[in-house]
């Protein structure tokens, strides 16, 4: 330790404490095998506290756990907002903060000062009103949950789907005798079993067996979570909290082990403006009553017994009802929580209900591919069509997404295999092995139709199909390409107000069809041309911006109106202009030199 920092400690009221002199119970001897932790007792209105630090990297650039030895006994087992897992205090966000890293002085003095803060806050909430709960545990609530076991959930339990669990393991593993800490339990609705089966296919899985147990959602609105006994050990424990905090949900629970009479059931408890938690049980029904709800009651014909819930209550507490229970950590994996954070604002939605044509898979095409899908793309009912009939060659590699297992393969049909394989969620992506159609026909089966081919004939030629439309059938074309021979990424959107002719046409922006700021540029010596190839030498990072800059025209297709129908990125140190719209020019041949054939 940096005989610095070891000064600044000591001066904090911190002394040097050797592991073995530590308490054997703790649960920091188990989880760190330092020699020694640097401990402090602090002092609180509900008693002491003694921290612990202990030092896991560079002191710098890594501020110290902050360990709980010690707290007053009426806290003890208790959920207690920012002492996670019962002995870790969560004092900062570390991720996010920012300090001076070359002042170890002032740093760990803060350090101090913000322990201090944090255990003042955690004894505070345990005294006041239960409408500060949700914001004291607000991100921590499911790691006080302490789980035995993981989850993950491929669907959005909010739908009134049933949910299934299935339980998997590794194909690896599979020949082997199965411990229990290599299963992974996976719950889908019953209708999603496709999303499931691609889930253990991509993860290299196999199932257990082939029967599934119910799973159930259950809504919970807690009057209060400071200060509960926590975690619950059991299920009758599970049971007296739901009671205290909201008899609702703890009726839900009951009746749907009553509806259901199965042994095993997973319970899936929403909480309120916190997250999900999960927990197992293994009923023993010979020790209940929950077989006699099933059955038709002999005077009421047709009608199920009637739910006790007290008595159902006190059946399923008793210590032979319920043969095993374990917590279970819920890890969202649906569709909606993958994509929410690829978008500015999550009420617009994402790309899977949008028909998209991706023509051309090339360098620009095939970065953005992966980022259309990462934005719903092929994710949903919507067609997410890739078009390209070139091979994928040893000296496309350095600047393309692909590998080497695909040299001599169509980069359209590799792309697409590519991206089915990296996500459960990828059901509608196809690679069509050829080039685009440029007609009305096959424009019109499209919502958004982006041209990643940087070759202007192609533009030009989808830019006049598509007017041969009618307006309400109109796809939004988006145009990306690299100009200046790697120099600038350019980016046109075609909502039908203007068009690529009209970019070009542009006097502000255009001279005879090419930038003005490259008119002095001989861009034609640059380029290595071979019979049938034609090679331009810059990095890929020009490829990649234009890739962005067409995945966020395309989110902008989600919007009511578009910011913009031209963006532009500068590579060569000039200034970039701003995001702008471009208006429809009177001299472009595309929008004014030929007449739509339907309006």
């Amino acid at each position: 330790m940096l005989s610095q920092l070891h000064q600044v400690l000591l001066g904090c009221g911190f002394h040097y404490t050797a592991a073995q002199q530590l308490p054997v119970d703790t649960p920091l001897s188990t989880h760190d095998k330092s020699s020694g932790f640097y401990v402090k007792n602090y002092e609180s209105s509900a008693g002491p506290f003694t921290i612990a630090l202990s030092f896991r990297g560079d002191p710098h650039i890594e501020l110290p756990w902050a360990c709980v030895l010690s707290y007053p006994d009426q806290y003890r087992g208790r959920l207690i907002p920012h002492l996670n897992l019962g002995w870790f205090l969560c004092y900062v966000q570390q991720m996010e903060a920012d300090w001076d890293s070359n002042d170890l002085s002032s740093t760990y003095q803060a350090v101090d000062t913000q322990i201090q803060n944090t255990l003042d806050k955690a004894v505070s909430s345990t005294d006041e009103q239960a409408a500060a709960d949700a914001e004291a545990l607000e991100g921590e609530f499911a790691a006080y949950w302490l789980p035995n076991k993981t989850i993950y959930l491929l669907s959005d339990p909010e739908a009134r789907d049933n949910l299934l669990c299935q339980m998997a393991i590794r194909k690896s593993a599979a020949s082997s005798e199965i411990e229990p800490d290599v299963v992974e339990w996976i719950a889908f609705h019953a209708n999603q079993s496709s999303d499931c089966q691609r889930w253990i296919e991509q993860r290299d899985l196999a199932l257990i067996d082939e029967i599934s147990f119910l799973t159930h959602h259950v809504r919970v609105t807690p009057s209060s979570l400071v200060g509960a006994e926590w975690p619950p050990k059991n299920f009758k424990a599970l049971l007296n909290w739901l009671s205290d905090v909201d008899s609702g949900a703890r009726s839900r629970v009951l009746e749907c082990l009553a509806r259901n009479p199965v042994k095993r059931h997973v319970l899936l408890l929403d909480v309120f403006q916190q997250d999900i938690v999960g927990l197992y049980v293994d009923i023993n029904l010979k020790a209940t009553s929950l077989s006699t709800y099933s059955k038709r009651s002999s005077h009421q014909k047709g009608k199920r017994r009637p739910v006790k819930l007290k008595t159902l209550a006190a059946s399923l507490s008793s210590g032979r009802a319920v043969e095993t229970f374990q917590r279970l950590g819920v890890i969202r994996a649906d569709k909606q929580s993958i994509l929410s954070r690829n978008r500015k604002r999550p009420e617009i939605g994402d790309l899977s209900s949008k028909r998209i044509a991706l023509i051309g898979c090339g360098t620009t095409g095939g970065n953005l591919a992966s980022l259309l899908l990462r934005a719903g793309a092929g994710c949903g009912a919507a067609h997410f069509h890739l078009f390209d009939d070139d091979t994928f060659n040893p000296h496309n590699f350095s600047r393309h997404p692909l590998s080497t297992s695909d040299f001599g393969h169509c980069k359209s049909i590799a792309l697409a295999n590519a991206l089915n394989s990296s996500t459960h969620i990828a059901c509608n992506v196809t690679g069509q092995g050829r080039n685009f159609t440029i007609t009305p026909e096959t424009m019109e089966q499209y919502d958004i139709i982006i041209d990643a081919t940087g070759r202007p004939p192609v533009a030009r030629r989808l830019a006049a199909v598509v007017r041969e439309l009618k307006t309400d059938q109109l796809p939004v074309l988006i145009h990306g390409f690299n100009d200046g021979n790697g120099r600038a990424s350019k980016v046109f959107i075609d909502n039908g107000q203007s068009c690529y002719g009209c970019l070009l046409s542009e006097p502000a922006f255009y001279k005879n069809e090419s930038d003005i700021r490259f008119g002095d540029i001989d861009q034609h010596a640059e380029r290595h041309v071979s019979c049938g190839s034609t090679y331009t030498p810059y990095d890929a990072a020009v490829s990649v911006i234009t890739a962005g800059l067409m995945q966020e025209a395309a989110l902008n297709c989600l919007e009511d109106q578009f910011p913009w129908t031209y963006s532009e990125h500068m590579l060569d140190g000039s200034r970039s202009r701003r995001p702008r719209s471009i208006l429809s020019q009177p001299n472009c041949e595309i929008c004014y030199g030929q007449r739509r054939t339907n309006v």
